[in-house]
């Protein structure tokens, strides 16, 4: 994978010294904005593939599934909570997706209308609620807007724990190491039905982590291995990819020198909010980027 270089230090530095002067350069601003732009592309590409399992193919950028075997599914792009689907959209969800959604943009539960944030959360059919007590409701609530439709959803059912054990125990195929025959789970071992070969279940496991899968794409019949794009990925994985999602969005609404600076402001002022988020879009030390960021937020 080829992806995009980090943003030079001195070209922000020398944006912020023109923008201080009043002079706005459109060659500066577009060459600034647009490599901050193509980095938070490729960071959020990262963070769905984690999320969601499906890998972009280096050549043609045809979405290939990794095949995550559901015993394994709680480590890389996998989660301990249930995945669903809006029954309105369509849209697959977490249940904390739900929830975050409104703890960043407060809505109400009967109309779905966005709160004014006063000394209270107010809404336009009359509703109040304050910060505590809307928070309090969020988190217990069973019915929430889905952030995508806004239309109400239900919070899926836990499975006891006994029905998922065996749930886990039935559903996946497993393949001897030795001679790819059928397998079994049975007492904390793997045993094949063929060979007879037995090995502990948690070594196995552990092995399966470490294996280097190898994905082709259906598109353009390009080969590569997991563990090689992953790689490529280390100065692009985040568990906070939200500020790169919401450059993207504003950023292609910006038409004049005066809101492109604004929304470059507003990332890089995020970016200094949380530190360890900055290495990853300015191409420099952490110490340094540091200094620069106090520098320009003075």
């Amino acid at each position: 994978m080829i992806w995009s270089p980090r943003v030079k230090p001195i070209k922000i530095r020398r944006l912020y010294r023109y923008a201080r002067l009043g002079i706005y350069d459109d060659m500066l601003l577009h060459d600034v904005g647009w490599e901050l732009y193509a980095r938070c592309a490729d960071i959020a590409t990262v963070a769905d593939v984690y999320r969601e399992g499906h890998v972009p193919c280096p050549q043609c950028s045809t979405k290939i599934a990794r095949r995550i075997d559901p015993l394994f599914s709680t480590g890389e792009g996998g989660t301990r909570e249930n995945w669903f689907h809006c029954s309105h959209c369509g849209k697959r969800l977490l249940w904390r997706d739900c929830r975050q959604a409104l703890r960043d943009t407060p809505r109400c539960f009967t109309c779905r209308s966005v709160l004014q944030q006063n000394d209270e959360l107010q809404c336009t059919c009359g509703k109040t609620w304050s910060q505590v007590a809307y928070n309090q409701s969020v988190r217990t609530r069973v019915r929430l807007p889905c952030p995508h439709c806004h239309n109400l959803v239900r919070r899926p059912e836990k499975l006891p724990t006994t029905q998922t054990s065996k749930h886990r125990q039935s559903k996946p195929e497993l393949q001897c190491p030795k001679c790819q025959e059928t397998a079994l789970h049975v007492s904390g071992n793997i045993q094949c039905t063929v060979c007879d070969y037995k090995r502990r279940w948690r070594d196995y496991r552990k092995s399966l982590k470490k294996k280097d899968e190898k994905l082709t794409c259906m598109g353009c019949g390009y080969s590569f291995r997991w563990q090689a794009w992953r790689k490529s990925t280390r100065t692009l994985r985040t568990g906070n990819p939200k500020p790169a999602r919401e450059f993207i969005q504003k950023w292609l609404r910006c038409y004049t020198p005066q809101q492109r600076m604004i929304q470059i402001d507003a990332l890089l002022q995020t970016l200094h909010g949380r530190g360890p988020l900055a290495p990853l879009f300015i191409d420099s030390g952490e110490h340094n980027i540091r200094q620069m960021l106090d520098d320009l937020a003075s």
